[in-house]
């Protein structure tokens, strides 16, 4: 039985509604695949993707006491002090930090001896055994610790990973790059660019 007109006119309005709410849903879709540099949602958080680099001023490295992946220890911020840190937020779900993992090992081994320091934190993990294995598969021995209450990552303001701040010798924090580091000489760039000063190879 076909409906009548004054049916059809009052479900027009729950129609309308309906076609808006569908094209403005593809319309997300679509700015959310195209958009240069978005980041993605991986297991634990939020992936960057595309590389870009923030500056600081006047800004102090929040300090932080969080216990090593693999050693019985806190590991505090204050107790690299003198030198310039490389601070890495990573998780093991995210395939970026993969990518980098073997490039910030090879910087840490090359500059072990130079007063630079990398020290991974691992954030956003179902469970930190996951993290524990990721530093095995990657032969990672640098410093890493576990932000298992996420304080850390806010108190940085961490949005995704993997993110790398850098903090020079004094303790202030000169700025940030987000998604993953090229080579161990875009990482010593970055370092350079933000005004810290790499000492001389031996």
């Amino acid at each position: 039985m076909a409906s009548s007109p004054s049916v059809l006119r009052s479900r027009l309005p729950a129609l309308v509604v309906a076609l808006l709410v569908f094209g403005f849903l593809g319309l997300v879709a679509y700015a959310t695949q195209t958009s240069p540099g978005s980041s993605e949602l991986g297991i634990g958080g939020r992936i960057n993707t595309a590389g870009a680099l923030v500056r600081f001023t006047d800004r102090t490295a929040p300090e932080f006491a969080l216990p090593a992946l693999r050693e019985d220890r806190t590991i505090r911020l204050s107790d690299f002090r003198g030198k310039i840190v490389v601070l890495n937020f990573w998780g093991s779900w995210c395939p970026p930090c993969r990518d980098e993992a073997p490039i910030l090992r090879a910087f840490a081994q090359q500059y072990a001896t130079r007063d630079v320091v990398i020290i991974g934190i691992d954030v956003w993990e179902q469970d930190w055994n996951d993290g524990r294995a990721f530093l095995s598969e990657f032969g990672i021995e640098y410093p890493n610790v576990y932000d298992e209450r996420g304080s850390v990552t806010i108190d940085y303001g961490v949005s995704g990973v993997p993110e790398t701040f850098i903090v020079d010798r004094d303790g202030r924090l000169l700025g940030k790059y987000t998604g993953p580091v090229k080579s161990v000489e875009h990482l010593a760039q970055l370092i350079t660019d933000l005004g810290a000063v790499l000492p001389p190879a031996p």
